[in-house]
This record gives C-alpha cells, structure tokens and sequence, in this order.
C-alpha cells in the first residue's frame, strides 16, 4: 500500500504534459495527497486529481484511479462504497477513451450497481450519463438518449447547474448523430441558458458549429471551432482541442482550402496520440488520408489509410460487439433473477407475516374477550358497591336526621328546664321576701342559693362533656347506633370519650361519677358485645364497620 504513493508522486513529477502543466488546482491537489493522515481524505483528493488529469494524461490519471481502488479493497460503509463507484466510472471513462469497450462497461454496471445500493443520487447521474456517452460511442443512439435523460432526471433534482448542462449538452450531440437537428437545437439552447460555466457553453457552441456544418453554413461553422481551439488551450482539454483540430481541417476540406486544413489535421494527430484516443485517431488518419488523396500525395494517403484500417479493425471488432451485447444480458439476467428471488423472498415474507397477523390477532381477541368478561365483572362490582354506599349514605343520612332531631329536643327540654327552674326560683324568692323573721329569712337564702350553684355546677359538667361528645367522629356513632343498638345512652357516651383516648379518671369527673363506675359500665359493655378483656374495645367496633 505505502509503495503506491511513491509510484504516483514519481509519475506525477516525471511525465511530461503534467510536469509541464501550470494548473494551480492540480498541483494543490498533489500536495493535499502527499500529506492526506488518513485513507478517506487521501482517496477524496485522489478522485479530484483524477477529475482534473482525465482529459491531458490518461496513464496518470489510471494510475490514481487503480491506487483509489486497492484503498478501498475491503473497507466497509457508505462512503467507501460511494467512492469505489466513483473510482469505477473514471476508470470506466478512461477505458472507453482506449477502447477497452468491455472494460468500460463493466465498470459503469459494477459502479450503477453500487450507487442504486447505497442510494448515492450524484453517483447514479454520473453512471447515468457514462452509460450514455457509451452507447453513444458505440452508435446505439436509443440506449444513450435513454441513460442521459435518466441522468437529467436524476441531477435535475441537484443543484450542480455545470453537470446537469453537460448532459443536456451530451443529449444535444446524440440527437445530432442521430440526424434529429431540432432537438440537438433545443438542448443546446437549454446549455445556453442555464447559468454554466463559459467553457461549457463553448462546448454546446461547438455542437452548434456541427449543425452549421451539416447546412453547408461552412464561415459560422470555422470560425466558432477556431474560438474552441483557444479555448482548450488555455483550460488544457486535449481531448476537446483535438477535436476541434480535426473539425477545423474538416471544414477547410470542405472549403477546398487543402494546404490549410493540413497543419490542423496533423495537430489533431499528434494529440490524439497523447491521449491514445483510438476513435478520434480512427477518424484522423481517414480525413488525412482522404485529404492528401484530393491533394495527389498517393503514398502518404495510402500510409494513413493502413493505419486508419488498423484502428478500424481494431474497434470494430464484431466479436468485441457480441462481447459487449453478452455483458449487458448477463447484467440484466442477474438483476432480473435477484428481482426474481426478491419477489419470491418477499412472498414468503408476506405469508409469515400473514400467520404472524393471524396468530396476534388470535390472542389479542382472547385478550379482548378476557377483558371484557374482566370488564364486565367489574362494573357489576362497582354497582354493587356504588347501590351499597348509596344505602350507607342513606343510613348515615337518616342517623344524622335523628341525631340532630335528638339534640333539637334536647336544647329545647333544656330551655324548658331552666324556664321552669327561673320560675321556681323566683317564686321561692318571694316566698322568703314575706318570711318576718329575719333569721328564718337567712336561712331561706342560704339554701336557695346552696341549690343554685349545684345547679351551675351541673351546667357546667354537662356543657364540658358536650364540648367533648362534639369532637367524636359521626362515623363512629353511626357506626354503634346501626350495629350496637344494645348499648344505653350512657355506655355510648362512654364509648364516645374513650376514642378520644380519656383515662377513667378524666371521663369520671365528666360523667359525674367514681372511676370504679366507670371501669364497672366498661366491663358491662365487653359482655354486651362479646369481646374479651385483652380486646381493644374502641379497634373492635370501628373493624366491625367491614
């Protein structure tokens, strides 16, 4: 792996055209390489270098594509992948150029094959527009419009204006092969008018000096060819230049100018040879050959001629056309068999999905139905317990009435009372005022007042008792009213006193009573209820609610 990279550095420096090349770009690029820390960096200025060698030094330029690919021999993940394909089609355009027509093929289906994969747009327009320009090269002009308008669909979705206008610009040239003038016309004018670079419109004028030649409009033809001339020169398109080289001896042939399409023809030559371009050497050597016959000069005529039929017979090749015929079928066989197996898996998917849905949907209506009858259940619990807290809350309802009723009667028995103690009173009053004697008179008042403050004292327990009966839970009194109707009055006001957790002692001095009396009704009441001695009464009563 690391003795590549000297190889490439070595051909970079010692092959002439680049060695000589002024173009900034490409010189960046090589020293971007020679100091790349990593594979991916590396290999993305490798494809860039290529892109820009590809048209002045083919050896070069495969011998970049050729290191790209062995980097990325046994890398995984999308990038790599994207990039092999890229790689693919370089090297592919590169065999095209050399008519290695196999070779070329290969690669563009190897490359289309990987971008469909990995879903790369820009690398499926590129192969798009490859398989164009190679169909078109072997004059299968249906196959190569259809590719290139799929490459126009698929980079007019991009935004890379300079690509999309060179396959308008390659669908222009078809259709101009193809003898169909108004649409090579109407893509060219569709170059034109996208916003792409100088060089690109150069080269639809080109095609456009192609039309003018075949309407015999030899002056507007010449001259568009002699701008393009210039113009590779100064971008380094040898492949461009020698064809403008050619297309300018061709119109001077025309023209009957011989002595000047000459020195182009001879031009054209030599670049091609550079470029090893074996169709545009092809079509050379056959005007050479043509012209110098027009001009007399036999012996030179019939050398071209000899090597225009090697090349002939070099590039077509009928058993190289069926080579290639046999590639694309077995191309197409396989993907018609992987979309067969495909089919045929994903039937098989659908059927285990289908079992799979039957089985899902198997349980989840048991689930349903479990729930349902669960659900069903549990409403039937929850109205029974609803109708049950209804009649409690009636119960509650109707215990509260009596109680408030009991209390009412009670306010008012008590306000009789002290009506009827006030009238008493005052009545003994005056039957004291009238008593003479005054010692019998002190005596009077000394009782009554002895029995008014009994009186008071009475009041006042029984008022402190009430302040505590307030505090007791109506729960818990209606829970011994419904369930504990055995109990007096009495045994239920002490029941009452024990939830607030009074001793003997406090409730005693409440009720008026001896704590003996106390401990005696509270032994009364166990028996009552039946609980024994090491019973907690009051947990007793409130668990009887359950």
């Amino acid at each position: 792996m690391k003795l590549l990279y000297p190889i490439i550095l070595v051909s970079l420096f010692t092959i002439q055209s680049y060695a000589q090349s002024n173009d900034s770009a490409a010189n960046q690029l090589k020293d971007k390489i020679e100091n790349a820390t990593t594979d991916s960096t590396r290999i993305h200025f490798q494809i860039d270098l290529a892109k820009q060698l590809i048209k002045s030094n083919v050896d070069t330029t495969r011998i970049i594509i050729n290191d790209v690919l062995y980097t990325i021999k046994g890398k995984e993940g999308n990038y790599y992948q994207s990039r092999k394909a890229e790689a693919l089609n370089y090297l592919g355009i590169l065999d095209s150029k050399q008519s290695y027509v196999e070779n070329a093929l290969s690669n563009y289906l190897e490359a289309l094959d990987i971008n469909q994969g990995v879903k790369d747009s820009v690398g499926i327009g590129l192969t798009f527009h490859n398989l164009g320009m190679f169909y078109r090269r072997q004059k299968e002009y249906r196959k190569a419009k259809q590719y290139l308008k799929k490459a126009i669909v698929v980079k007019g979705k991009l935004k890379d204006v300079e690509d999309l206008a060179l396959s308008h610009h390659m669908l222009a040239l078809t259709y101009y092969n193809n003898e169909q003038m108004d649409s090579a016309r109407h893509h060219i004018s569709v170059v034109k008018g996208m916003s792409s670079s100088g060089v690109r419109k150069s080269k639809a004028n080109g095609t456009l000096a192609a039309i003018f030649f075949k309407e015999k409009k030899f002056d507007k033809s010449i001259n568009i060819y002699k701008e393009n001339i210039k113009i590779s020169k100064d971008i380094n398109d040898q492949n461009e230049l020698s064809i403008s080289y050619l297309n300018v001896a061709v119109l001077y042939n025309a023209l009957k100018e011989y002595d000047k399409a000459v020195p182009y023809l001879d031009s054209a030559i030599i670049v091609a040879k550079e470029l090893k371009h074996k169709e545009l050497l092809l079509k050379q050597y056959y005007s050479r050959s043509n012209l110098n016959e027009t001009r007399k000069e036999y012996q030179k005529a019939l050398e071209d001629y000899k090597i225009y039929k090697m090349y002939n017979d070099s590039i077509n090749d009928t058993e190289k056309v069926k080579r290639i015929t046999e590639l694309e079928l077995n191309y197409k066989f396989d993907k018609e068999k992987q979309a067969s197996e495909l089919r045929l898996e994903n039937e098989t998917s659908k059927k285990q999905l289908y079992l799979l849905l039957f089985v899902i949907a198997t349980i989840m209506g048991g689930i349903i139905f479990w729930l349902t009858r669960k659900n069903a259940k549990h409403r039937l619990e929850l109205s029974q317990n609803r109708l049950q807290k209804e009649q409690l809350e009636k119960v509650r309802a109707e215990l509260t009435l009596v109680t408030k009723e009991k209390e009412l009667k009670r306010v008012v028995v008590e306000g009789s009372l002290r009506q009827e103690i006030l009238n008493k009173t005052l009545g003994e009053i005056k039957d004291i005022i009238g008593l003479e004697n005054e010692k019998e008179r002190k005596v009077a008042l000394q009782s009554l007042s002895a029995s008014l403050l009994s009186e008071e004292v009475t009041k006042k327990a029984t008022s402190e008792i009430q302040s505590y009966l307030d505090k007791v839970s109506l729960d818990f009194k209606l829970i011994l009213d419904s369930n504990f109707s055995q109990l007096s009055e009495k045994e239920k006001e002490l029941l009452y006193l024990m939830t607030l957790e009074l001793n003997a002692t406090k409730i005693s001095k409440l009720q008026s009573s001896t704590v003996s009396a106390i401990k005696s009704t509270r032994s009364r009441i166990r028996k009552k209820i039946g609980v024994g001695s090491k019973t907690d009464i009051i947990e007793f009563i409130k668990n009887s609610e359950a």
